[in-house]
């Protein structure tokens, strides 16, 4: 199964087929962005994808990377990671999610050692774009692993298997090589940030500050700003403005709760303070919003 950390990743992706199972543990996405990105998250499992329409711009705490039409990329296991459209026309990528022991298998295996552990256990690979001598194999396997998990017919599992471990082969043979200090500041950056954003996820209705939320990764709050600066670009304090107005517009859609009532679940004593701050952001006040596509 799927962990992420971020809430409003459910509603935002749209789903072909179900979560993976142990058995078979491989999910299939379409990812439409013109109405909303994907905020930062992380999740055990590695994600391949390809651009359908339009520009993204793939961020991690090694950098961004801006991506289009046809182009692919892989993210890294527990890798922390925001997606979002970089054109007003909007755009949709398509991607699939997946366990490394699906291609992995047992630790003491060949197949895990040789190809799935050097890139799993190399923190400095966060986020590969696959768009140079490799990209018109990499986008016909994930094209083709893709629509088969999309049809479920006889024999999909074998094939997406397949075809997701000539991927790794693939990867394998084009890695960066990153310095080992990098390394080690960017693992230490993203696991503080990946407890400070989790503790924003568990508290964000309540009075949350800078000192609580340096407080949960046990840094101090200049450190807790500086993390936040440099992997999300953001303050803290301005991450969990945003995710608190992204849990209301979740609210909206999904309720018929009073508005005032949605505002102070998420965080917001004063209605209008929650209204003048939804609308800097989704560009319409929380009424307007519910009812835009009814």
């Amino acid at each position: 199964m799927l962990t992420f950390g971020d809430t409003t990743i459910d509603s935002q992706r749209h789903e072909f087929l179900e979560d993976g199972t142990a058995e078979f543990p491989v999910a299939c996405y379409f990812d439409d962005l013109k109405q909303k990105s994907i905020p930062w998250h992380w999740h055990e499992e590695l994600e391949v994808g390809i651009v359908r329409d339009g520009i993204i711009t793939v961020t991690t705490p090694d950098g961004q990377c801006k991506l289009t039409k046809g182009e692919c990329f892989f993210i890294n296991s527990s890798i922390l990671h925001m997606m979002q459209s970089q054109n007003a026309e909007g755009c949709s990528t398509d991607s699939l999610v997946f366990h490394a022991n699906l291609i992995g298998g047992n630790m003491d295996s060949v197949f895990w050692r040789k190809y799935v552990r050097p890139i799993t256990a190399d923190s400095g690979i966060t986020m590969l774009p696959l768009n140079k001598a490799d990209h018109n194999e990499a986008k016909s396997l994930i094209q083709s692993a893709w629509l088969e998990c999309l049809h479920s017919d006889y024999g999909f599992e074998v094939n997406v298997r397949y075809l997701l471990t000539r991927l790794f082969v693939l990867i394998n043979q084009n890695h960066p090589e990153i310095s080992a200090a990098n390394q080690k500041r960017t693992v230490q950056h993203s696991e503080r940030i990946k407890t400070m954003l989790t503790y924003i996820k568990d508290n964000f209705s309540e009075n949350v500050t800078v000192q609580s939320i340096s407080d949960s990764a046990s840094i101090s709050e200049s450190e807790c700003l500086r993390c936040f600066r440099n992997v999300l670009g953001i303050s803290p304090i301005a991450y969990l403005k945003k995710y608190r107005l992204q849990h209301a517009a979740e609210l909206l859609d999904a309720t018929q709760w009073k508005i005032s009532y949605i505002g102070q679940q998420c965080g917001f004593s004063e209605m209008s303070y929650f209204s003048k701050s939804f609308k800097e952001i989704y560009k319409c006040t929380p009424s307007e919003y519910r009812i835009r596509d009814r």
